[in-house]
């Protein structure tokens, strides 16, 4: 990617993410800027409804979602945030160099399938690990 140009809003927000062996693992719902060099600069991507809902301007519900979202993985201490050197490559979607279980959303997304999804009847939720 180095030596490339993009539109922040065009190629990145909004894009699917993909892991590193090709699975889905979210949204690219929002993105981290830092000044350098007198322009601004992507750092990273942000991802997870936190993310999304401070981007759309609802910031203390994104604030609520992070910290419910916290609760379902206490270990990591910015969850939401996925630093640009692991963004491997940019076209219609964004492939990781990680593992889907690296992804923030994942963390969400399993601890809804395993205690609501997997409890309604007939929903046939078997984990896909």
């Amino acid at each position: 990617m180095s030596g490339r140009r993009f539109w922040a809003h065009l190629h990145l927000l909004d894009r699917q993410l993909v892991d590193r062996d090709g699975r889905l693992c979210g949204n690219v719902d929002d993105l981290e800027l830092e000044w350098r060099d007198g322009r601004l600069w992507v750092s990273g991507l942000r991802t997870g409804a936190g993310s999304l809902a401070r981007r759309l301007g609802a910031r203390v519900l994104g604030a609520w979602l992070d910290q419910v979202h916290r609760g379902v993985d206490p270990e990591r201490a910015d969850h939401t945030f996925i630093p640009l050197r692991h963004v491997a490559d940019l076209g219609d979607h964004v492939t990781l160099s990680l593992d889907r279980t690296e992804v923030a959303t994942w963390h969400g997304e399993r601890w809804v399938a395993d205690h609501v999804i997997a409890h309604i009847p007939g929903s046939g939720h078997a984990s896909d690990e």
